[in-house]
């Protein structure tokens, strides 16, 4: 519907609204043409919802609209719906919004020189009148600019007065006069030299209350430098001359240098300044920053010569890549040579263009060398004085923009499965695409080499993490995802929050919370982790994002995971035939372990072991050797291992890449030993288990092993961890066509299965999740922990089990309906039924229609509904049959569909007769 797009491309829009810059995207003419409306019907949808305090509307001409909850998001509260004019809008903002850091304004302020502003901030907030500090750098990198900031931002914080003095005194005018030094820093009193005919105060005395700064600080020679300890030491000053008594002055003092410290300064003057703050020359900024400063200064001389200025992409580029010697000093002087020279020829006009002809000389001379200079840009950069800074400098940040983009398609899309103009799997496709083109954009158009080591820290991080969680959760992800939430989070933790609209991020978090529970536990532990460690903060998008990656690259249950290790002798034996393996195979399959000549079989199974410690969560492992004893090998381990182990000798490439090929099929390893050793002369040796086998309760739902996965969280949610017993999620089909023949269980002592669907596994109880939601099942699932646990914990794991297994929850885990929907739908159905039958149908089959019916709405839509009844038809009573098709109308109306008859007969047998009534259900 036109009216929901309106919306929600206004919801996403106003994030970016500048109300110093309105752009005409607010203005119904434009969101007529964008949508293909009549501009009256636009006007029409547009103050319909201003009526109902959806938007805002700003009656100047033209007039602008505005999303309501994103605009009180992004800036403050309002009383009202309708402003004459963006002043009368401003006005509303009674509060006042909170003060900019003045550093904030600074380009490079989270960039290369956040260091640099915390040590000076660190400074300034010190009690008892802040530190002294030393700011070295070479000359033009702004060491004086950045004093002058830190005055500003003092008054702001209240730590000087308002009108406190700022005092700059160069020492390189009285280096070769230690006694005119004297008399100006400190003051003198009369008669203390020939001419000084009064007192007189010097600079310590005019910038008392405020900042003194000292700049080329390094001109002092040791006299000079001496002179400052009284006042370093003690917070005293003596006038030349004066001896008898000091004057206690407040000031903070700022000290600037261009040499080097330790081979200009004293020592003892060194160690009395306890913050030395060392500013980047402008080659050692990356590519952005340079390119930021060089549109300010651009900025800045188009509002000083009150002219609109067209920068060719060729010049920005130059100045990009030119080294400028003297600096950001330099920089800014060349910039205005290129607009006066540009103001020169073209004189009058609305805009000056400016070109690589209007650069001086002496960059003119670099051009051949800079012709492989990058020029990604190719229209002209306009800009005048009414751009908005920030704005214009947010623009080159290319990545920052590209996540904003993806955030916010990502949101319109889910807006739009919200609205249920599109099914969740089409829109899970189409997110999954979004988000799988940022990372390759991120990772490939990367060029700045300044975050590089960042990257590595981060990469570092979220690898171990990972590797640390998907032991713990059971579960292991595609190796490269973790290089792509590296780059994501490098580029993300560099810029600031997003202005996205809130409440929305908050309701795809919960429905991703809802819809995926496990991946969302993962996700908020590695997010949490990686927020203590890298100090980064983290959005409700950020962990959205994520979670939908993973989903994308796909999550994999690692007791369904055969690893397999390669172990020869030599330097690089086993390296090299497991690199080639691994790369012709097209997957990390193999492990490579080179062993020395002399080792004994002992250290071969040591290595072993720890490798199995590693992977606990394997369902098996698969050793290739290249030559020895398997026998002498294996006698070492076999009473550690928890999984099957099979070894086999005399390794080659041909072997690795047929056993890489077997264990990507899914084959067991027991199939593939004997294959192998049909083919090729090999010896082989099994070993299974044989004590302390963990135990574990396996979860199955034949809708896949999503569902499974689901309730396997639910359920291990409900078991105390110190018991030490998996929930492992399965599939079903395996189990069902290969029984006790799954190397699961010779992998776990199996307590029981739980699921929607019995696969009949000899020996193993097995209980209906149906039963274990209406109570039915307890005792037999709690019979299970009787014997490994006290009365106490069976009490406490039955409280969970009620918790946790809600009926909503369990449909939300099995199905991929809407579940409020679902359950409204059962409930008009069981009702209806009741009335037309004249029956009253008992709790615990109300509890068992509820999930029947929700995965048959789901089979439904599929089209995968059952068309074969097993059962006996002769006990499905017409009567019963008519009641339950007048009954299901309305579930069919709701979702255009039609219940086949051998559907109705399941439903019946649910209904009346005395069976597993769930032995049918969810065959897909």
């Amino acid at each position: 519907m036109r009216k929901d797009d309106l919306l929600t491309f206004l919801i996403n829009q106003t994030d970016f609204f500048d109300p110093h810059d309105v752009s005409e995207i607010f203005t119904a003419s434009h969101l007529a043409q964008r949508f293909g409306l009549q501009r009256n019907t636009a006007s029409h949808y547009l103050n319909q919802l201003v009526a109902q305090g959806v938007l805002i509307k700003i009656n100047t001409r033209p007039v602008y609209f505005l999303h309501k909850a994103s605009f009180e998001q992004q800036f403050y509260r309002l009383s009202r719906t309708e402003f004459a004019s963006i002043d009368e809008l401003l006005a509303e903002n009674d509060g006042g919004r909170e003060q900019r850091d003045h550093f904030s304004l600074l380009i490079g302020h989270e960039g290369s020189l956040k260091k640099p502003i915390e040590q000076l901030k660190t400074a300034l907030f010190y009690p008892d009148g802040g530190l002294p500090l030393l700011i070295t750098g070479d000359s033009g990198t702004g060491k004086s600019y950045l004093a002058q900031l830190m005055h500003e931002y003092a008054i702001a914080h209240g730590l000087i007065d308002a009108g406190a003095p700022f005092v700059t005194f160069n020492c390189a005018q009285y280096a070769s006069n230690p006694e005119l030094l004297a008399g100006n820093l400190f003051g003198y009193v009369k008669g203390a030299f020939t001419g000084a005919s009064t007192d007189k105060a010097g600079a310590f005395e005019a910038a008392d209350g405020g900042i003194l700064f000292l700049d080329e600080v390094h001109r002092l020679h040791a006299e000079g430098q001496e002179k400052l300890f009284t006042w370093l030491d003690r917070g005293e000053i003596y006038r030349l001359g004066e001896t008898a008594s000091g004057h206690r002055v407040s000031v903070r003092l700022i000290f600037a240098t261009t040499e080097d410290i330790h081979s200009t300064f004293l020592t003892t003057f060194i160690r009395r300044i306890p913050i030395q703050v060392m500013l980047p020359d402008l080659e050692n900024r990356s590519r952005k920053e340079k390119e930021a400063l060089i549109l300010q200064f651009f900025w800045l001389e188009a509002k000083k010569v009150g002219l609109g200025l067209s920068i060719s992409p060729r010049l920005l580029s130059v100045l990009a890549h030119y080294v400028f010697r003297g600096n950001v000093g330099e920089l800014k002087n060349v910039v205005k040579y290129v607009v006066a020279s540009a103001y020169a020829k073209q004189g009058g006009g609305r805009t000056l263009g400016v070109s690589i002809h209007d650069l001086p000389e002496p960059v003119v001379a670099q051009l051949p060398a800079l012709n492989d200079a990058a020029t990604e840009r190719t229209e002209d950069i306009v800009l005048d004085e009414n751009t908005s800074l920030p704005w214009l400098l947010q623009a080159q940040d290319a990545a920052r923009m590209l996540i904003h983009d993806v955030q916010l398609n990502v949101l319109t899309l889910f807006e739009k499965y919200r609205s249920a103009r599109h099914p969740w799997d089409d829109i899970e496709l189409r997110i999954g695409n979004e988000i799988e083109n940022l990372f390759d954009r991120l990772i490939f158009d990367s060029q700045d080499k300044a975050s590089s080591q960042m990257l590595l820290l981060v990469t570092s991080q979220v690898r171990e993490e990972f590797y640390r969680l998907e032991k713990s959760y059971g579960i292991q992800f595609n190796g490269n995802c973790i290089y792509a939430i590296g780059h994501y989070l490098v580029h993300r933790s560099n810029v600031e929050p997003s202005r996205l609209n809130a409440e929305l991020c908050k309701q795809l978090d919960r429905f991703l919370e809802q819809k995926y529970p496990l991946l969302s536990l993962f996700c908020e532990e590695v997010l949490a982790s990686l927020i203590r460690r890298l100090d980064l903060r983290i959005q409700a998008m950020d962990r959205v994002l994520l979670l939908l990656w993973l989903n994308k690259t796909g999550v994999q249950t690692s007791q369904l995971v055969t690893k397999a290790v390669i172990l020869a002798h030599g330097y690089a034996t086993a390296s090299s035939i497991a690199n080639v393996a691994n790369r012709l195979l097209k997957q990390t399959v193999y492990e490579s372990f080179d062993m020395p000549l002399d080792v004994t079989p002992e250290a071969i199974a040591q290595q072993v072991t720890q490798y199995v410690e590693r992977n606990a969560q394997a369902s098996s492992l698969v050793i290739l050797v290249d030559m020895g004893s398997l026998n002498d090998i294996h006698q070492y381990f076999s009473r550690k291992v928890t999984m099957p182990v099979v070894i086999i000798n005399n390794v080659s490439t041909r072997m690795a890449l047929y056993v890489g090929e077997r264990i990507l099929r899914g084959d067991y390893l027991e199939t593939i030993a004997s294959d192998i050793a049909a083919d090729l002369p090999v010896e082989h040796n099994i070993v299974w288990p044989e004590l302390n086998k963990p135990k574990a309760i396996i979860t199955t739902c034949a809708t896949g092993i999503g569902a499974a996965s689901n309730l396997s969280s639910l359920l291990k949610a409900s078991i105390p961890q110190e018991l030490g017993i998996e929930v492992v999620a399965y599939e079903y089909d395996t189990l069902a066509e290969n029984k006790r023949r799954e190397p699961i269980f010779s992998r776990f002592e199996v307590l029981a299965l739980v699921g929607t669907l019995d696969p009949n596994i000899p020996d193993v109880p097995y209980i209906s999740l149906d039963t274990l939601i209406s109570g039915q099942g307890n005792e037999t699932l709690l019979a299970l922990f009787g014997a490994i646990t006290t009365v106490g914990n069976v009490t406490l794991i039955n409280e969970r089990i009620v918790k946790n297994f809600s009926l909503r929850r369990v449909i939300e885990s099995v199905t991929i309906l809407d579940t409020s929907k679902v359950i409204n739908q059962v409930e008009q159905f069981l009702a209806r039924y009741q009335h037309l039958a004249a029956v009253t149908v008992p709790n615990d089959r109300k509890v068992a229609l509820y999930i029947h019916v929700s995965c048959l709405i789901e089979r439904l839509i599929r089209q995968a509904a059952i068309q074969r009844y097993a059962g006996r038809r002769a006990q499905c009573q017409r009567k019963h049959l008519a009641a339950l098709c007048e009954a299901f109308s309305v579930i069919e109306a709701s979702y255009s569909v039609k219940i086949p008859e051998a559907e109705l007969f399941y439903i019946h047998d649910i209904l009346h007769l005395e069976t597993e009534f769930l032995q049918y259900d969810q065959e897909f």
